[in-house]
């Protein structure tokens, strides 16, 4: 009995991790990601004001249930080919507001990390079948 009394204990602790792990991933979509840079891969190796940040946070809030969406309609079963095509537009509009808010030093950065970015995704689309 005692044995199955631990068992439950240890399941239950697990789950609570597990919901407090989640909250802080939805939480953390916009805004620090975990230690991971703002906005995705292509805010690597740039520093952000505290100004730039909040506008960032709008950008990514005002795009997100639209990204969300496509997400969504991928794991239903979509066209993926075509909710990819219209998440990488998404992508680039959300990356010319993005691109707006920045230095022209920061601006290269982020030039290079979305040519990157756009390089893996390109290198992913033909390995898939």
């Amino acid at each position: 009995m005692k044995g199955i009394r631990i068992a439950l204990l240890g399941t239950a602790i697990l789950l609570g991790t597990a919901v407090v792990a989640r909250a802080q991933v939805v939480r953390g979509t916009i805004g620090d990601q975990g230690g991971r840079p703002r906005g995705g891969m292509q805010m690597n190796g740039i520093e952000l004001t505290e100004m730039q940040k909040v506008k960032l946070d709008e950008i990514q809030r005002k795009y997100q249930p639209e990204m969300a969406s496509l997400r969504d309609q991928m794991a239903g079963g979509g066209d993926r080919a075509e909710l990819m095509k219209k998440a990488m537009a998404l992508r680039e509009r959300s990356a010319g507001e993005i691109r707006a808010i920045l230095t022209a030093d920061q601006q290269s950065v982020f030039d290079k990390n979305m040519a990157e970015q756009k390089a893996r995704f390109e290198q992913m689309q033909r390995r898939a079948p």
